[in-house]
Order: structure tokens, then sequence, then C-alpha cells
């Protein structure tokens, strides 16, 4: 915040090394929570204007890139692939990590989203939320991208929407009607399967574990679904629960947030680390996650640490 005020002001004049510092921040909301002030919004704004100014990260320019002529960040190679109907007024959004780091999860997704019935998807060409056009500071292209996102949602007379990613969940929930005529309901699977879990019209296999769950930011401080993946563990079959430390709104970050991987990947390694930290205090066999990148963060934090606890999604308990 001080950042951005010597930056308006002119006491700070903007160079690389302020692009550095700026571009470590993983954009979790935390600082959000605690003062009740909208930080993350000056971030984007900062990060725009330093955009406008000419300096942008390489790494976030590349994956801008990719967004606009492949329709996601990772590679030109990758593709989507989801056992549904193509077509429907609601649609599952497979987004793009999933895909990139979890592609076999998307199966199980699909296969859960079968069985309830109802549900179809956009097909192999889905285009990208377009998220980190936007957290990178690159927000006209997010404008042009986005336009042709609502536009697609439009022609397939797309009413709803769920979303097994926090952060595609967020971006359509909070930012697209920022800045586009979007009217479009927006739904997180947990919301779904912990209805449908209620409605027993599913029940989660039997686990014989401690777990604990680690609530994705976006997930928890931005869109407030908190309770939703609990009452989905609650009701698993030998599910032990433990709370971490730091949960619910006041949950810690994976690291793997805001595009700050790409820029800053041994701080985000370590901030991962820590969060496994908690996860093994609370004396976990299992870590549940419903978010992709936490997962491939906390899961890779854990291969590294050689820890035994396993780093499962929320859909691997159906």
């Amino acid at each position: 915040m001080l950042i951005a005020r010597g930056i308006v002001e002119g006491i700070i004049k903007p160079s690389r090394e302020l692009l550095r510092t700026v571009a470590a921040c993983t954009m979790c909301g935390y600082c959000m929570y605690r003062c009740a002030l909208q930080n993350v919004d000056v971030i984007i704004a900062l990060r725009a204007k330093l955009v406008q100014l000419g300096f942008f990260d390489s790494g976030h320019r590349k994956a801008a890139d990719m967004i606009l002529n492949y329709d996601n960040p990772y590679s030109k190679s990758l593709r989507k692939s989801v056992e549904l109907p193509m077509s429907g007024e609601t649609v599952f959004f497979a987004g793009c990590s999933y895909v990139q780091y979890f592609p076999g999860k998307l199966n199980k997704i699909g296969e859960i989203l079968s069985r309830i019935g109802g549900v179809g998807w956009l097909g192999p060409d889905e285009p990208c939320c377009g998220n980190l056009l936007l957290t990178s500071g690159q927000v006209d292209a997010f404008i042009d991208y986005g336009e042709r996102v609502v536009g697609k949602f439009k022609e397939m007379k797309v009413k709803r929407i769920i979303t097994a990613c926090p952060g595609c969940h967020e971006t359509f929930l909070r930012e697209y009607p920022k800045f586009f005529d979007f009217d479009v309901e927006v739904e997180h699977l947990t919301q779904l399967l912990a209805r449908k879990v209620e409605e027993g019209r599913l029940i989660p296999r039997n686990l014989n574990a401690h777990v604990t769950f680690h609530d994705p930011c976006h997930l928890a401080r931005f869109s407030r679904i908190i309770d939703e993946p609990r009452l989905i563990i609650e009701n698993t079959p030998g599910a032990v629960m433990a709370e971490m430390r730091h949960n619910r709104l006041s949950t810690m970050c994976c690291g793997g947030g805001g595009g700050a991987p790409i820029v800053h990947p041994r701080l985000t390694a370590k901030i991962a680390e820590r969060r496994l930290g908690e996860a093994i205090d609370a004396g976990a066999d299992i870590l549940i996650t419903s978010c992709p990148l936490c997962e491939h963060m906390l899961g890779r934090s854990a291969t590294r640490k050689r820890s035994q606890i396993r780093v499962l999604d929320i859909a691997d308990l159906f």
C-alpha cells in the first residue's frame, strides 16, 4: 500500500527492482481479510500502472501470450478433455490448471458430474478465464480476452457455470461483473457436491485416515466457501478431521497465486513448505484441498520434504 502511494505521489520511481518486489505478492487476500481494505485491487492497479510504464515481467508476458494465442497460460500443446456432453445451460468449466497438473482428475470430476446429471461443458476449445492477465496487471489484454470468453458463453446460451478451480470461480464471480455484461450464475464444485451429499445422492468413499483441509485463498477469503468442503469431509466414512492452525478465513496461502511462482519460484516453494508443516503438525495422514494449484504446490512440497502425507483433491473422496 505504501509503495502504491509512493508511485502515485511520485516519491518512488518505477524500476525493475520495484516490479520484482510487487510481483512477489501471491494475491492471497490475507491483508484484505486483516484490515478490511481492498488491498488486492490496489496491487492489481499498481501492477497495471507498471505495465503502462513499460515495466512487466517476461514470464508474465509469456504466459499472457499463451492465453491470447492458445487459451491457456501453460503450453500450446495443452488439450482439454472431459467426458461430458458439449451443450447445456449448466456447464462445467474445467479451467487450465487441472489439465496442466492433474489431467486424470478431470475424468474423475466428469464421472461425478455425469452421475449427478444435467451438466455439460464447452468442449476442447474452452477458453481460459484470463485470471493471470488481470493479476499480472495486463488489464487491457484481460478486457479484450474476457469479451471473447463472455461471447463464448452467450453463444452456447450458458446460464450457470460450475468450476472446480477457485481462481476461475473468483474471476467469474467477482471480476467479470466489474468489466463485462455478465449475468451467469457461478458455483464452485464443492458447493454442488456438498448439496448432493446432504440430499443423499452422493456418498463419499471410506477413507479411514486422519485428515485436514487446506482452504484455498480464493475459495475461503474471496468467495466465502468454507463450510461446504467440511460438510463433505464430515460425511466421509473413517475420516478423522483436525484443523490446521490457520484455517477458514485465516487460511495460509500455498504460494501458488497471483503469478508469483513465475517470478519467485523459491519464495513460493518456501510458502508451500510452511503450509505443509501446519498439516503435519495437525497430525494428518491426508491433506485435502479443492484447488489444482494448491494441490500442485503442496504435493510438490511433500515430495521435496519426503513427507508421507498424501495430498488429495476433494473430488478424490468420491
